[in-house]
């Protein structure tokens, strides 16, 4: 039986939705293992998402939504990854997208028309912007924009991450002119020069479907432009991304997966408690600093700060409970090297460039995060 000197990690606030994302949480834990070993798209977590109100959450009260603040949403993502990190992960590229759309949907009509599908018939949206974030930004692969004489753009080239592409109805994508100006674009996937290759073979959440798409002399009319021309059209203030506070939580959800499990070990192996004690309190201590980072309270952590952290810790809870599991961890029927491979992705996906240097440094014994 656990001492009185288990280590605890901080509850989930009770809130009115509690005890249906609860049962949500665990019946996606069930799933994620059987998807992961699928690689198919994961129709199961996807319907319990559903099912939880999970693609509602970011939408406006006025059309059925839960209209959540930045804080609830991290809590909620953070929970969802404790379960399934792929569903996790396919729910947050959703929700950027839809994120985008809602944003524009003050002066752009088409951004509106796309709210009131997601809503009605549910309409699946997703992000295509990695070509002007982190990933091949100023290279030939890069998604080009060509202005038309009658108005409108023509796309060619790549956008090079695009999770559950085949699954989309529209993509929200982001393009560069000739001139660097860059348009934020809501690109349905059926138009006529778009392609979906299959999906990468990803070291983790394959059933996530990520791949490329592909333009070949696209065709979009300028009223399916979302904002630009500008130097910078992913920086619109409000429009949180998948790379910030977004994806801390989903590696702190899945860190704290890991932990739960360890802590669970101490029943019967009392050496486990003290690094468990400590990776806990590290947990708190992050968790806490996500918070009021996403409160923008004074003195708060850098979005920057709190992804470095996150990410070493999600290694650290990962790893920790994969050598605590020995070689049974190792099996594929086992959470543990499903969470350990999981935990790699957040050095890989929308990092910047600061954030990688010092998770290699770190590694490195040059510094600590």
């Amino acid at each position: 039986m656990m001492n009185e000197l288990t280590p605890k990690l901080i509850p989930w606030p009770e809130t009115n939705h509690d005890e249906g994302l609860r049962r949500c949480v665990a019946r996606l834990a069930e799933a994620d293992g059987p998807a992961d070993e699928s690689g198919a798209w994961p129709e199961t977590l996807w319907s319990l998402l559903t099912d939880a109100r999970a693609p509602r959450w970011v939408l406006p009260k006025s059309i059925g939504g839960d209209e959540c603040g930045r804080p609830e949403l991290l809590e909620r993502y953070a929970r969802v990854t404790e379960g399934s990190m792929t569903a996790a992960f396919i729910l947050t590229q959703h929700d950027s997208g839809l994120r985008r759309l809602l944003l524009a949907a003050r002066d752009r009509p088409v951004a509106a028309a796309w709210i009131r599908a997601i809503a009605d018939r549910g309409a699946f949206t997703t992000v295509g912007i990695s070509q002007l974030t982190t990933s091949r930004r100023h290279g030939a692969q890069a998604l080009k924009a060509i202005a038309r004489a009658g108005g409108g753009y023509r796309l060619d080239g790549t956008m090079p991450w695009v999770t559950a592409a085949e699954r989309a109805d529209v993509l929200v994508t982001g393009a560069v002119l000739e001139d660097q100006q860059q348009l934020l674009i809501a690109l349905p996937t059926d138009r006529a020069g778009v392609t979906i290759p299959p999906p990468f073979n990803l070291a983790a959440l394959q059933a996530s479907r990520t791949t490329e798409v592909v333009c070949d002399r696209v065709e979009v009319a300028a009223d399916e432009i979302l904002a630009g021309p500008s130097p910078n059209v992913i920086a619109t203030p409000g429009a949180a991304g998948t790379g910030g506070l977004e994806t801390s939580a989903l590696a702190l959800g899945l860190a704290r997966a890991a932990l739960n499990a360890l802590i669970a070990e101490i029943a019967t192996r009392s050496e486990l408690d003290e690094p468990a004690d400590a990776l806990a309190a590290t947990w708190n201590e992050l968790w806490l600093a996500l918070m009021q980072t996403a409160r923008e309270e004074a003195e708060a952590l850098s979005p920057g700060q709190i992804r470095s952290q996150a990410n070493a810790l999600v290694l650290k809870c990962t790893q920790a409970y994969l050598t605590a599991r020995k070689g049974t961890g190792f099996l594929r029927s086992e959470p543990a090297q499903r969470w350990a491979r999981q935990a790699l992705f957040f050095l890989v996906w929308s990092c910047p460039s600061p954030v990688a240097q010092a998770a290699i440094r770190d590694l490195a014994g040059l510094c600590s995060i």
